[in-house]
Order: C-alpha cells, then sequence, then structure tokens
C-alpha cells in the first residue's frame, strides 16, 4: 500500500501508463530474463505481451488479462502458464490527503515446480510492486504540479 497525494481519479489511468509493470532499466532486464527462461523451460506456452491498452475488461495489462474495471476504483486482472494461475487488483481508496493505492496479487502455484518457481521470485515480485507503487506515487506528484490552476 502506498498513499498518493492526487485523487483516484487522477492516478487511475496512471495504471494503465507505459512502464509501470517495469518502472527502471533493472526491472526491465529481470523480466526479459524471466521471459527468456520462461521460453526456454516452455513456461509460458501461449502467453504474450501486450503494449498498452485501455484499462477495460477483455484487453490487456503487459500479460495479464483485464477481468474487471471500475474507474477511478480498481481494476482486476489474471494470467495463467504451465507454473501458476494468478489475479492481480489493483484498488484505489480515499484518503483525508489523496488516495491509498493497494496491489492485491493472489496465486497457485502448480506443483513442485510451481513452488519452486515461487521461492524464486519471491523477493523480485515484491521489489517489483515496490518499484511499481513508488512510480505510480512519482508520476502523480507530477499529474499534480501540470494542472492548470482553475483545477486545482
Amino acid at each position: 500500500m502506498a498513499e498518493m497525494p492526487a485523487p483516484a481519479a487522477r492516478i487511475f489511468p496512471e495504471l494503465g501508463g507505459p512502464g509501470l509493470l517495469t518502472p527502471g532499466w533493472k526491472w526491465k532486464l529481470l523480466l526479459g530474463l524471466r521471459l527468456a527462461i520462461g521460453k526456454v523451460f516452455g513456461w509460458d506456452e501461449g502467453l504474450k505481451t501486450h503494449p498498452g491498452e485501455p484499462l477495460e475488461p477483455g484487453k490487456h495489462y503487459g500479460f495479464f488479462l483485464i477481468e474487471h474495471a471500475d474507474p477511478p476504483r480498481e481494476v482486476g486482472m489474471s494470467v495463467e502458464n504451465r507454473l501458476t494461475r494468478a489475479m492481480m487488483c489493483w484498488v484505489l481508496d480515499p484518503a483525508p490527503d489523496g488516495t491509498r493505492v493497494f496491489n492485491v496479487t493472489l496465486a497457485n502455484f502448480k506443483g513442485c515446480r510451481g513452488d519452486f518457481y515461487w521461492r524464486v521470485i519471491e523477493r523480485f515480485h515484491d521489489g517489483i510492486t515496490e518499484a511499481a507503487l513508488a512510480e505510480l506515487r512519482r508520476r502523480s506528484r507530477g499529474a499534480l504540479r501540470t494542472l492548470p490552476n482553475w483545477l486545482g
């Protein structure tokens, strides 16, 4: 969870902004390495990473399929490969000085390989989630600074 200095209506569109799932070069490198290893071992058969799309049901958020959207409060998505079945949701909750943003991720790992996979990626998953929240906070502050006076 992170508190953002902007209302949910300004933050929600930023969730679909470019690079939020890979906020920085080290995360891009790590995800690229993960995707390459997944290809070699056949983990992600049929899984495709999509360019930015609107946050609407039936569209994609990276490799996730958007299942539910209730702008500006939440967006929920899912993904499945040979190792895991997962759901992720961004929830925006009004706060006195802006908005509290939650990233909720649930996953079921398939068999021994899935369990091993989670043990390897767990600390990276937490790190990328924290980095995405920090990037979202940075973007929300920038959005506030660029608003015309009459909006704000």
